[in-house]
């Protein structure tokens, strides 16, 4: 593999599909037209090598380049210096969430969590057996979904001082809501970002852990990236296994055993994608584009769409609303889908709608939906 570039395929805007379908899955999600010409030469020939990159040896050079510049991307994304590691985790967040426990918990530690959506649950179940686990918000209402209010600076998240670490999810894709900032407290933070990874400026930084899955911004599935302090995964737990342990997984340059190549690969390209359209602060004003014209059609409808999404903590990126019954609910997700609008059903247990629009996402999409939405509230209001 030649030096870190960014194809100039890349610099274009997220383009129309070329089926005209318009996939507003929540995750595997959206991809751009580029990225995936890109993946589709390098399957047959990674690099000049001849070789495909699905059959490369993943201690082979051309692989270990490929998840250098993928390391490094996302280091200049992600703002983090050497202090940092950036670590390529087989699995998905699900899979993290439970060596997170294992990690830190499994020798008397108390992680707290706060309870913002369906993937917090999730994770707090992978901790519940590993350790303690305080759930320091509660933020699933059964008529609100809503996150800790920036303004009152933590006063309204309660965490013991001597817990190992605090857990959010950044991002709530079934709830539609999101942290407008990280939580303020003085414990270890640990945000799942698997959902808004790169969507807006964050700072990595002032976290000892990160994890974001592929599948949504970073593209496929079955890899994590975290980004973590070093300090801190080395205080990870020494009496699990080699496999569990984050520092282990470091120390061998994130081929402790045999990574998920393809899916490395993809989120170095998806990383790459993200850099040449300006990064997190040129790409969170598209996002806020698109979403705003949504929640714009649900606030403007006069009750015919509503959404239990707290209204400070809305999702800039996973628009959830309902009608006023499932019958109807299900009429628009036949008529959407014969429009060409794809994916649009809201999560189980959630229900109602849900308009999944990342980074690569295109604002076209968005207009579709919205006229989309005026016209069926048009005529059956």
């Amino acid at each position: 593999m030649s030096s870190p570039t960014i194809h100039t395929a890349f610099t274009t805007p997220p383009a129309t599909p070329r089926l005209g379908v318009y996939n507003f899955s929540a995750g595997p999600s959206h991809m751009p037209i580029e990225v995936i010409d890109q993946i589709r030469e390098e399957l047959l020939d990674l690099g000049e090598t001849g070789i495909g990159l699905i059959e490369h040896s993943h201690r082979g050079p051309a692989y270990m380049d490929a998840s250098a510049e993928a390391e490094a991307v996302i280091r200049r994304l992600a703002g983090v210096g050497d202090e940092h590691a950036v670590i390529f985790m087989p699995g998905g967040a699900t899979v993290n969430f439970a060596f997170l426990a294992l990690n830190f918990l499994s020798e008397g530690g108390t992680g707290v969590y706060l309870d913002t959506s369906v993937w917090a649950q999730k994770a707090i179940e992978e901790a519940k057996p590993v350790g303690k686990v305080h759930v320091g918000f509660n933020g699933r209402g059964a008529d609100e979904f809503s996150c800790p209010d920036p303004t009152k600076a933590g006063a309204d998240i309660d965490a013991p001082s001597d817990a190992a670490y605090l857990f959010y999810c950044a991002n709530n894709t079934g709830e539609g809501t999101w942290f407008t900032e990280p939580p303020r407290s003085d414990l270890p933070l640990i945000g799942d970002l698997t959902s808004d990874i790169f969507s807006r400026p964050w700072p990595f930084a002032d976290h000892a852990m990160t994890i974001a899955a592929g599948q949504k911004n970073l593209g496929a599935a079955g890899c994590s990236v975290i980004v973590a302090k070093r300090e801190f995964i080395e205080r990870g737990s020494k009496s699990i296994g080699p496999i569990l342990r984050f520092a282990d997984h470091e120390h061998a340059q994130s081929i402790l055993n045999t990574p998920p190549t393809f899916a490395v690969r993809v989120i170095g390209l998806m990383a790459e994608w993200t850099e040449a359209q300006g990064g997190p602060q040129a790409i969170a004003e598209r996002n806020r584009l698109k979403s705003s014209m949504i929640w714009k059609i649900v606030d403007q409808s006069g009750g015919f769409y509503r959404s239990r999404a707290s209204h400070p903590a809305r999702s800039g990126l996973n628009v959830t609303f309902q009608t006023a019954s499932s019958d109807l609910d299900a009429r628009f997700l036949t008529e959407a889908k014969a429009a060409g609008l794809e994916n649009l059903a809201g999560l189980a247990g959630v229900g109602g709608m849900r308009a999944s629009m990342y980074n690569a996402f295109p604002v076209r999409g968005a207009e579709i939906l919205a006229a989309f939405m005026t016209d069926f509230a048009t005529r059956n209001g």
